[in-house]
């Protein structure tokens, strides 16, 4: 995510539609004193580059630790928050008027609504040329994507919950509209989302100067078909991304931090403690006692805590006493980038998907053990005659440990039960439970849009 320009006059024009998600208010006919018509807005490439940027800008504050901390929440990682909306989310009964889930709801459709207003009016930057065309509609596309299938993953249940994948999903909006959408089925959503990404692919270039990139746009199109069961082409998309050559590991195992920037595939970026985008992550997981804690039982159980580096960065804190909790220091910085796709995740996509298809064992070994040596002081590696059962529990365990407060325990618990066909719980609730789901903010809730049902896992 490349550095906000000043944005204020384009914010303005957005706001004034005075729509938030996929609910309607009454439009501004007349601009009020000093609002700038889109007509006089936007004349050149700039000025659209400009509203994109506003589009990416609701991207930053998402997915600089916002998305995380609330999948985090709702996966079996963390302790029992004192934040009341949290203990909604990690309790697994969130209520509709939960200020905490409707920011993040209407964030993710404030994206999404930036980036077709942006597609809708390309043609008024009269100077804008046919690479730039393509540029900025696989960057619509991707935006989209992303955050499409980022609400379809925290409100809807997963792919593979009903046979057919009929079952209730969410609003897909891919033109501006000012009335109220319907509830998508999840097949619908997932085609859109994946037609985006064909799009973006299509379109977007391998380097966009901190933004969008086809590397970044295959990479999401892997995690939409792993999280689907769809191995072949995750194993595809996210060869494409690795055998590129572009990203590469690094030293450290803290993927949060400027030494791992060469495994950064698309990241939120920070310049300053007066623009840092990492935020969430710092406020929620690295105050003096951080509202996110690691579940001591987890803690508990987690093997090689003295031999694996990614475990070191944990610590037991107030030991022994009642006050007693566990934090982790991958974010005690003032500021960093936070990747939002990167290297890692790719190599447990192919490696996992390989081994599932039984197509190349030795790839899927070789992915892994470049991890376990990455990560641990006494590397323990997988033998070359492993059996596939083998193979696929090291590949899980490691992805159990790597890719721990990044938001992907809760869809991987998702997906080994409605894929993988596993009992698979979090705090006693099974994964198919009608409160494993964010909720919708009320004021989604028409004639033709249900809310998630509430009650909780009972």
């Amino acid at each position: 995510m490349k550095k906000t320009l000043k944005l204020g006059k384009y914010i303005a024009i957005l706001l004034g539609f005075g729509i938030l998600g996929t609910s309607c208010e009454k439009m501004i006919e007349t601009p009020p004193p000093n609002e700038i018509l889109v007509k006089d807005a936007i004349k050149n490439t700039q000025d659209l580059q400009m509203l994109l940027n506003g589009s990416y800008n609701e991207v930053a504050n998402t997915f600089g630790g916002f998305y995380q901390t609330m999948a985090e929440l709702m996966s079996d990682n963390l302790a029992l928050p004192n934040n009341n909306d949290y203990r909604e989310i990690y309790n697994h009964n969130v209520l509709f008027f939960n200020t905490t889930s409707g920011s993040f709801y209407s964030q993710l459709y404030r994206a999404i609504f930036r980036a077709n207003f942006v597609q809708e009016h390309m043609a008024d930057a009269k100077d804008l040329t046919a690479e730039d065309s393509k540029r900025i509609m696989g960057e619509v596309a991707f935006i989209r994507a992303l955050c499409h299938f980022t609400a379809v993953r925290m409100y809807a249940q997963p792919w593979g919950y009903t046979a057919d994948n009929s079952h209730d999903g969410i609003a897909v909006v891919r033109s501006v509209v000012t009335i109220p959408q319907k509830r998508e089925s999840v097949a619908v959503a997932y085609a859109a989302i994946e037609e985006d990404l064909n799009t973006a692919i299509a379109n977007l270039p391998e380097t966009n100067n901190g933004y969008a990139t086809k590397w970044a746009a295959k990479a999401l199109m892997a995690q939409v078909a792993f999280q689907k069961g769809d191995y072949t082409v995750a194993s595809k998309e996210s060869n494409d991304v690795i055998s590129s050559g572009v990203f590469t590991l690094s030293d450290t195992v803290n993927v949060f931090t400027t030494a791992a920037v060469s495994e950064h595939i698309y990241s939120i970026i920070s310049y300053g403690v007066n623009d840092q985008r990492s935020g969430s992550y710092t406020s929620n997981f690295a105050s003096g006692v951080p509202a996110c804690q690691m579940d001591k039982a987890l803690y508990a159980s987690l093997e090689n805590k003295t031999t694996d580096k990614r475990l070191m960065m944990l610590t037991v804190v107030n030991k022994g006493a009642q006050n007693e909790f566990i934090r982790t220091n991958m974010f005690n910085q003032p500021y960093f980038d936070v990747p939002v796709l990167h290297l890692k995740q790719m190599m447990l996509i192919r490696a996992e998907s390989n081994a599932i298809l039984g197509t190349d064992y030795a790839l899927a070994i070789a992915d892994v053990n470049s991890i376990i040596n990455k990560s641990y002081t006494t590397p323990v590696v997988l033998d070359a005659n492993a059996t596939p059962a083998e193979i696929i529990a090291r590949i899980r365990n490691e992805r159990r440990v790597e890719l721990m407060f990044q938001g992907d325990r809760i869809h991987e618990v998702k997906r080994l039960g409605a894929i993988e066909k596993e009992r698979m719980f979090i705090r006693g609730h099974e994964w198919n439970c009608k409160g494993m789901l964010m909720q919708f903010p009320i004021t989604e809730k028409t004639d033709i849009f249900n809310i998630n049902p509430t009650g909780g896992c009972d």
